[in-house]
């Protein structure tokens, strides 16, 4: 069991693991120094300390770009040390928790940096990474994680927006990284995003356009969300579903675990219930366009489940699928992202004018 659970692990999500930001050769590394399973979370927390020990030599160097992507590099093997990982969940907090703190260390010293958001939600606050580009087109790319994905996983997503002279914001919403806080996954999330977008047009200007893009589970938030929420232009799902329930039999049991602790169950029949509220079925669609990407590959999410995304949100969608595109089309990074990212650019261009 223990040995399976790693090479599935590993399989299945080295693409991610790399194209996050982690080169192969050193996910490979720590991988077989874990071993077996119940080591994975030691052994990723491990090498994330010998890289957040590099920023900070570097930084007492004051050589600030090595120390932000030392930095940067600590907070992402931090987060894959907990990522899929169920077992001990005091070393699963204790993970991440060092994610955020090295990449609070390394959000300064990016380029261009990242500032903390507090977005008021509930009697408490969200939290968000705000980077603006200095050629800044006034648009902005709201960035919704998945079911196991976070902020601080977003730099080299974000940098594809920055480059075409959008702002981006990485959203914990409620369930997602520090949104644990609020509970666990939502099947609507409308409030939360109303809550950031008036927060990102309280900064920027009360015209500023903003594509609201979601990753795997968040595709399917992030399209449920777009049409309760008027200053959302665009919006986009990656890899996301139409109706998480339909699939629950067909999960690899490490990814019902991982539902299991997303949705907040405490036992397996439990999840299963609250996954059936993941539907679009009788929600509104989005006013504004659209865009479904999937990879025709993806064992997670059936590519189906784009095809009931595209006819449920109607004539305004654009769908686009790629046949060797796996789940979030991970393995064909240098296709899908810059398609995304200059869809985004030129409709929301088109929504300012």
């Amino acid at each position: 069991m223990n040995e399976s659970r790693l090479i599935e692990v590993a399989g299945h999500w080295l693409p991610r693991i790399e194209v996050a930001g982690i080169p192969s050769g050193l996910a490979r590394t720590v991988i077989e120094a874990a071993g077996s399973w119940p080591n994975w979370c030691n052994a990723w927390s491990a090498e994330a300390a010998r890289h957040e020990a590099l920023g900070d030599e570097a930084a007492g160097l004051n050589r600030t770009v090595t120390a932000g992507a030392a930095y940067t590099r600590a907070a992402l093997l931090y987060h894959f040390a907990q990522f899929m990982f169920f077992d001990d969940l005091a070393q699963k907090d204790a993970a991440s928790a060092r994610k955020v703190a090295a990449y609070r260390k390394a959000a300064p010293l990016l380029d261009p940096p990242a500032q903390p958001l507090q977005v008021a939600f509930e009697g408490g606050a969200l939290t968000a990474w705000f980077r603006r580009p200095e050629r800044f087109s006034g648009a902005v790319a709201l960035l919704l994680p998945g079911s196991d994905s976070t902020k601080e996983e977003f730099p080299a997503l974000e940098a594809h927006f920055l480059q075409r002279g959008l702002a981006t914001v990485s959203l914990d919403g409620p369930g997602q990284g520090e949104g644990r806080a609020f509970g666990g996954l939502r099947a609507d999330i409308t409030s939360a995003v109303q809550a950031c977008c008036a927060h990102i047009r309280t900064d920027l200007g009360q015209r500023a356009p903003i594509a609201l893009v979601g990753m795997a589970f968040g595709g399917h938030l992030a399209l449920r969300a777009a049409a309760g929420v008027p200053e959302i232009s665009a919006v986009v799902s990656i890899n996301g579903f139409h109706d998480l329930g339909a699939m629950w039999q067909a999960f690899p049991p490490v990814y019902r675990d991982n539902m299991r602790y997303a949705l907040g169950a405490t036992e397996a029949e439990d999840a299963r219930a609250r996954a059936a509220a993941f539907s679009l079925a009788g929600v509104p669609a989005p006013l504004v366009p659209s865009l479904v990407l999937h990879g025709a590959q993806d064992r997670i999410f059936p590519v189906e489940q784009a095809a009931a995304q595209a006819g449920w949100a109607g004539a305004r969608c654009t769908a686009k699928v790629y046949p060797s595109g796996n789940h979030v089309c991970n393995n064909i990074p240098y296709i899908y992202r810059p398609f995304v990212a200059d869809w985004v650019a030129e409709t929301l261009s088109d929504a300012a004018r």
